[in-house]
């Protein structure tokens, strides 16, 4: 059975018995045990819990852990309205781009920056499974009318496809037509003398056959250069998702044990997380500003940070850098060994190198008259291709298959130059809500919680009269007061003739 949950605009879920039509969601979202659907009326997401009872707790107030079967998904308790189509959604395998107003407005400009939102893919073992899987082209193919790059390029296809259709009745009307029975009838335009010496509106097919390579190099290297970036980009928050981790589990361990050492550490950890969101944030652009200062002002009601603070982040020109140096306060004020300081520290700088680099992906798009020549490349190619694809369907009921032909050819041509130009700023299809409330937020929870439960880390210990070493280990050399003072390979020198005698006599 399935049970559904709507996060009020206070944070706290509540079972929805049902929902109106009005309500329905658009779409079946992506995350592996629950689905966050995007309501046309309603703000905030729903929550379906397929199966399975569902464990609700507040983690640090800026976000609802549900649970279920011992995983966890992190869903902002914030209202999460879609601001210029910024909202949070995790899309599965299986899931077709979402309807956006009437069936004329579904493709174009508006609708490729609206739908980025669902490509903001997370994989686990079941998705790992499903893309994989032999049926894959049978899906791809019965699902091509649906596909996302067609719809984004809806108008770029329907000019193509009407210059075919354009080239096939110009000819009719030139060379005559073909009735349904295979009888020929002469163009009445050849009794007009200035159209008597013209033979058809075509072209040979030696240009193309020659330009044909370089298009092709062309696209190879777009694509290939907009991949790297999309790879450099989530190496990058990788390296993001380990030094937060690293920070907090740094303060696990060189923090003190007192009440002054723990708030600090609270305040490290909870700068930490909401450093990760500020990065997001500036990624993402002002369209995520609601959604940044709602997640800032849950911490307010914690008690972590002050409104004071909120604003200020809100005003900084860099918010990633004004949450890092509020990180490197809160470390300044710790009482800490110079050694223990520096290497969380060097934490820190090791956050403040990837934001330059992100910064440095996002600011620098591949150069400009490199894009622009492959459009102008592709789009004059694309312009004269039905007049020379038109001799060709000879054989074909008055050419009409340079329609269909024009039509399929540009499709693939310029899904590939489309899909270079989607992946090339990386960060509005990364799934870094899922990046920043899963992969850090809750797991700095976890690390913070366990470090505070007695029992998370009380492994038995034997006692040092019980503990044995391994047969042919040599055993430890002490001194005059028993105190240990080498073992191993340290032994072997100090077996030299004299040599333990010495140090024994402190020669």
């Amino acid at each position: 059975s399935r049970s559904t949950w709507r996060i009020s605009p206070a944070g706290r879920p509540r079972p929805c018995t049902r929902q109106s039509p009005r309500r329905r969601p658009m779409l079946v979202a992506a995350l592996p045990l629950f689905q966050l659907s995007l309501l046309p009326s309603a703000p905030s997401p729903i929550l379906h819990a397929p199966r399975g009872p569902v464990t609700v707790s507040r983690l640090g107030g800026s976000a609802i852990r549900m649970e279920e079967a011992g995983n966890a998904v992190h869903v902002p308790s914030v209202d999460q309205k879609s601001v210029g189509g910024n909202v949070v959604h995790q899309p599965s395998v299986d899931e077709l781009n979402p309807p956006m107003g009437p069936w004329y407005m579904q493709s174009g400009t508006a609708y490729a920056e609206d739908s980025r939102q669902y490509r903001r893919t997370v994989y686990m073992h079941n998705e790992w499974v499903k893309h994989r899987s032999s049926e894959r082209f049978i899906k791809n193919l019965r699902t091509i009318g649906d596909s996302g790059v067609a719809q984004g390029l809806g108008k770029e296809l329907t000019v193509a496809t009407s210059i075919a259709i354009f080239c096939v009745l110009a000819n009719v009307g030139l060379t005559g037509y073909e009735d349904l029975g295979g009888t020929m009838h002469p163009s009445a335009l050849q009794d007009i003398a200035f159209f008597r010496n013209i033979k058809a509106l075509a072209l040979p097919t030696m240009p193309f056959t020659i330009c044909m390579p370089a298009l092709s190099l062309l696209l190879v290297f777009r694509t290939n250069t907009a991949y790297f970036r999309w790879n450099e980009a989530r190496t990058l928050w990788g390296g993001v998702i380990n030094s937060c981790r690293n920070v907090v589990r740094q303060a696990n361990t060189f923090f003190p044990e007192d009440a002054k050492s723990e708030e600090l550490k609270d305040v490290l950890a909870v700068n930490t997380a909401a450093f990760a969101k500020a990065l997001r944030n500036f990624l993402r652009g002002p369209t995520d500003d609601k959604v940044f200062r709602s997640e800032l002002m849950a911490i307010v009601q914690t008690g972590k940070m002050t409104e004071a603070q909120v604003n200020a982040c809100m005003a900084a020109k860099n918010r990633p850098m004004f949450m890092l140096n509020a990180m490197s306060s809160a470390l300044r004020k710790a009482d800490l060994e110079p050694m223990d300081r520096s290497r969380i520290d060097s934490s820190i700088t090791t956050l403040v190198d990837l934001t330059g680099a992100c910064e440095r992906v996002f600011k620098s798009p591949v150069p400009l008259v490199y894009t622009r020549h492959t459009s102008r490349f592709l789009a004059t190619f694309l312009l004269f291709l039905p007049f020379a694809i038109w001799p060709a369907m000879a054989d074909s009921w008055n050419h009409w298959a340079t329609i269909p032909a024009t039509t399929m050819i540009a499709f693939f041509l310029l899904g590939i130059e489309e899909i270079g130009i989607q992946i090339e700023e990386p960060f509005s299809i990364l799934p870094l809500e899922a990046l920043c409330n899963g992969a850090i937020a809750a797991t700095i929870d976890e690390l913070v919680s366990a470090k505070r439960d007695p029992t998370a880390y009380n492994f038995p210990l034997k006692a040092e009269s019980d503990l044995q070493l391994p047969m042919g280990a040599p055993s430890p050399v002490q001194d005059m007061s028993g105190v240990v003072v080498s073992t191993g390979r340290e032994q072997q020198m100090l077996e030299k003739p004299g040599l333990l005698s010495r140090l024994r006599g402190g020669k």
